[in-house]
């Protein structure tokens, strides 16, 4: 099947911006909005000949390239998408900077390191995906592949000590609302750590009611 090519890209205007103007075939691909493939497509349907690779280095910055692929968890086809290049580029650069990729992350945690640091310690995705240098959702899908079941998304991370929340709610008498205002957090995130901190009010005073006999 042959590659959807934008209209107006004839025999004439892409001999006039690849072999006159040295435009490449990335650059006439984004001014079109298609792919560089269908671009390399139609320079060898128009039997054009490809001009040599040009060894000039392509720079991609350290930290971005450490943000998108271990703190975001971007696959390498991803991360060439926004940085406009190849992922065999984005391949080496992570080599030479000895950052590891989505698949290299996925394969180097274990399920004994999960059920440690999840399970057993309960701590959060992002305090795990911390500590094993990967991204928080690398550790979600690997509590998947391993059948380890996540805690309820209820503010994963937040923590709210247990004394803190026994001296605003019993000691100073704030409501629920409140102390969602002052942790930060939702109402329901506020009333599960009190269900699950056994903290409840037993000293509520019952208004008693009138009753009036109608005569």
């Amino acid at each position: 099947m042959e590659p959807i090519i934008a209209t107006g890209l004839d025999k004439e205007t892409f001999s006039r911006l690849y072999v006159k103007e040295k435009m490449s075939l990335r650059a006439i691909a984004r001014m079109y909005g298609v792919s560089y493939f269908c671009v390399q497509y139609r320079c060898r349907q128009y039997g054009i000949k490809p001009r040599p690779r040009t060894s000039k280095r392509i720079h991609i910055d350290k930290a971005v390239l450490q943000r998108l692929c271990v703190k975001e968890g971007k696959s390498s086809k991803e991360v060439a998408e926004l940085l406009s290049c190849s992922s065999v580029t984005v391949r080496e650069r992570c080599k030479e900077y000895g950052i590891p990729l989505k698949a290299q992350q996925l394969a180097r945690i274990t399920k004994d390191q999960l059920q440690k640091r999840y399970v057993s310690e309960g701590k959060s995705t992002r305090e795990v995906a911390k500590m094993l240098g990967c991204s928080p959702e690398t550790v979600r899908m690997r509590c998947k592949q391993f059948g380890i079941p996540m805690r309820k998304p209820s503010r994963d991370g937040l923590k709210i000590d247990k004394s803190v929340l026994k001296k605003l709610y019993l000691t100073e008498n704030k409501s629920m609302t409140d102390i969602a205002a002052i942790c930060g957090c939702s109402i329901a995130t506020i009333s599960n750590r009190l269900k699950g901190f056994g903290l409840t009010k037993t000293n509520k005073k019952k208004i008693p009611r009138k009753i009036t006999s109608i005569k």
